[in-house]
């Protein structure tokens, strides 16, 4: 079974899931559409993003077409993400047997690809993870793949001070403009304070600096990504969920500022949805400028860290898919 399984997921929060989901198990190929791993064991294979192009699906589907003739694949595990409508197909026409986990970070209705995998039928388990969501879609319901909700107790490791105060700003891999988020953090007086650094991941927003404390890249590594909200001591970031997973595990400071649909800042309001579920006394909702809060340098400087991060994986849902993929 460990050289037969292939997980696909788009990346970012649809990765990050899906790594949580298949912490159970022992090996498997990974397929997504952008490769920021580093350090995993896993064979990853890079295919093109598939968001706004139907030409791409197409090309895609017959790259995995060649794909699963040499790799020969019994389980197809997926997160979803866009990328995976083709490789479903290509899936149940290899007889390979298909266990989708529908995104977290869909609360009222199903994802865009759930509901295309969930009409065609190229599912042989239908995962959701809010038991609302299961029961309202005739779905399984396993629980969640980490601790969203911030639900379970975790030992508290030893905090330290920061030297010099750093804001991490992230909107993440996603391809859509989000100039709110970076008009909102240039009018925060932090923003010319020069005793605070700044690194801002700027996706495909054109961001430059404007002080020597700033750093701007479009996109990061995954380790690089954790390393500074690791060193952060806030973090502004828009509402997907891998973001959510890396601020949890490193109980930080957060500005989430959700991507609106009437902003085309997505195709829907799936962060805002999600934004009114989180529970965590360290997660301020912006969605007006108005609501940004008020942190001065002092509270910034006074914030303290951990170096270690807390596991928030549910190993009982990875145990489920597991015992889900053994016995396909």
């Amino acid at each position: 079974m460990s050289n037969k399984i292939v997980v696909i997921a788009s990346a970012g929060g649809h990765l990050t899931q899906a790594l949580c989901a298949c912490s159970k198990l022992d090996d498997f190929t990974i397929i997504t559409n952008l490769n920021n791993l580093v350090g995993i064991p896993n064979k990853v294979i890079v295919v093109r993003s598939t968001q706004f192009n139907f030409f791409v699906h197409l090309l895609n589907f017959f790259v995995g077409f060649y794909l699963f003739a040499r790799l020969m694949p019994k389980v197809v595990i997926s997160t979803g993400g866009p990328i995976f409508l083709p490789f479903a197909v290509v899936a149940r026409l290899f007889g390979c047997k298909v266990i989708f986990i529908d995104t977290l970070s869909r609360v009222k209705e199903l994802s865009n690809t759930g509901k295309m995998i969930k009409k065609l039928k190229l599912a042989h388990y239908f995962i959701c993870q809010w038991k609302a969501m299961a029961e309202k879609f005739d779905c399984i319901y396993l629980g969640k793949c980490f601790d969203i909700l911030s639900e379970n107790a975790y030992p508290k490791d030893e905090e330290i001070n920061v030297e010099r105060p750093l804001i991490f700003v992230t909107v993440g891999t996603n391809v859509y403009m989000f100039a709110r988020l970076f008009e909102y953090i240039a009018a925060m007086p932090l923003y010319k304070d020069p005793r605070v650094d700044w690194v801002i991941q700027s996706g495909p927003n054109l961001i430059h600096a404007t002080a020597a404390t700033h750093r701007v890249v479009s996109n990061l590594s995954r380790p690089d990504v954790e390393d500074y909200v690791q060193k952060a001591a806030l973090v502004i970031s828009h509402c997907g969920i891998g973001s959510i997973n890396l601020m949890l595990s490193y109980r930080k400071t957060v500005i989430f500022i959700p991507r609106l649909h009437a902003q085309n800042e997505f195709s829907d309001d799936h962060q805002l949805q999600i934004a009114e579920e989180l529970v965590n006394d360290k997660f301020y909702i912006v969605s007006n400028q108005r609501d940004m809060p008020d942190i001065s340098y002092e509270q910034l400087a006074a914030t303290k860290i951990i170096k270690t991060p807390v596991d928030i994986v549910n190993y009982k849902f990875a145990e489920e898919i597991r015992k889900l993929a053994g016995s396909l």
